[in-house]
């Protein structure tokens, strides 16, 4: 077991730091191409349209013919289509572009988990889902911070290549991952009909949070590097230092998340966080300094995601195993779908004038109250679950 998670911990470290890296820039390279906000805005949405619609299918599939099939796929396909991207300039085949790579990105995620959660136990699950969320934000500072190095030093076009050609070496840990599926029929995956009744409200509650912060998440998370640019006129290397700021105290919390959810309750934890970030999205209104602006980004952007591994691990616990890439495909669908409809939103409400932040923000703080509201319920009611108690039980040395 223990060689298979460091395999997968090594999947997610190559993945998160070559997209980091092309993500950080590819918003600025179509600025410089003369795309604009509203443009750019599109191009987000259809990189979400295919997370959402590409990763519920290649969720299905992996559930189907198998998870290492889908990974294998997906260290395929990125790197592929985001060197495409680079050279394409037509806004029709950027889009299409778009919507395959962001269907094959976020499938690197979503099956990583679920096959986490099929070779994991009880006992150190928490830990592992804490220590890959670790890794992702940690290498998503290291690729937010090289990536607008590169672009400063390189060129943005030059980036966006190197990020892609650096993603290929994910095949390798890939095709030496070994392990035994677990495979559903199709017409199976989609029926939840023998769930019980405490598997149907985590789910409820799983699902209608994914798509109340989603929404406010997508207003305006995809587009921190234009935010900075827009507002304080930021280089790429500075724009990657902000954003890298932020994952930084994200990647510090999460790989200690297990032990923060057992010295002060899980879902206590989760709940306490999801709180801060009101005051936090509050504040994003009205500053307009540089320093003190990156600072709050980066607090809510810790406070928002330093729980994520907490409540995958606990949600996933309650998952049958024969399912666990199809419901998390369907969650990614949800968050996916709302964000896609939120970037579009993105290039209407901001267009040519910096003063629409300030009613983005708003709107954006509207939703993350909506899912504070979700997350209380979730605390109510599985505060006291065994099933909750099991993972995070301070007396476990996991």
């Amino acid at each position: 077991m223990r060689k298979r998670i460091v395999l997968l911990l090594t999947y997610t470290f190559i993945t998160t730091i070559t997209i980091s890296m092309y993500r950080v820039v590819y918003n600025l390279y179509l600025r410089e191409i003369g795309f604009s906000n509203a443009l750019i805005g599109n191009v987000t949405s259809a990189q979400l349209w295919g997370s959402a619609i590409i990763g519920l299918l290649t969720a299905v599939l992996a559930d189907t013919i198998g998870k290492k099939k889908i990974l294998f796929l997906s260290a395929v396909v990125v790197p592929v289509s985001g060197i495409a991207l680079a050279f394409v300039v037509d806004p029709t085949f950027i889009l299409v572009l778009s919507f395959i790579k962001g269907g094959f990105t976020v499938t690197a995620f979503t099956v990583v988990m679920a096959t986490m959660t099929s070779i994991t136990k009880t006992g150190n699950r928490a830990r592992v889902f804490g220590l890959n969320f670790g890794i992702n934000m940690a290498s998503g500072v290291i690729g937010n911070f090289i990536g607008g190095a590169f672009g400063d030093l390189f060129g943005l076009q030059t980036t966006l290549i190197i990020s892609m050609v650096a993603h290929l070496p994910a095949i390798i840990p890939v095709i030496k991952l070994e392990m035994t599926e677990s495979r559903s029929r199709l017409k199976e995956l989609f029926n939840f009909s023998g769930l019980q009744p405490d598997q149907r409200k985590v789910l409820t509650y799983y699902f209608i949070s994914t798509a109340t912060v989603g929404f406010g998440a997508g207003l305006f998370i995809h587009f921190g590097n234009l935010i900075f640019k827009d507002l304080f006129n930021m280089s790429a290397t500075g724009i990657g230092i902000a954003l890298s700021i932020a994952q930084l105290g994200t990647a510090a919390g999460s790989t200690l998340s297990h032990k923060l959810g057992k010295r002060f309750g899980a879902l206590k934890f989760n709940l306490t966080m999801q709180l801060l970030v009101i005051p936090l999205m509050l504040s994003l209104v009205i500053v307009r300094e540089p320093i003190l602006f990156t600072i709050l980004y980066a607090f809510r952007f810790v406070f928002m995601n330093i729980t994520n591994p907490i409540m995958t691990s606990i949600i996933f616990s309650y998952v049958p195993d024969s399912k666990l890439s199809t419901v998390s495909g369907i969650n990614g669908f949800l968050n996916n779908t709302v964000r896609a409809v939120a970037a579009m939103i993105f290039g209407l409400i901001v267009g040519t004038s910096i003063s629409g932040y300030t009613e983005l923000f708003l709107l954006s703080t509207a939703f993350y109250v909506a899912n504070a509201f979700i997350i209380f319920l979730f605390y109510r009611d599985f505060k006291n679950e065994p099933r909750v108690l099991e993972l995070y039980d301070s007396k476990r040395t996991g």
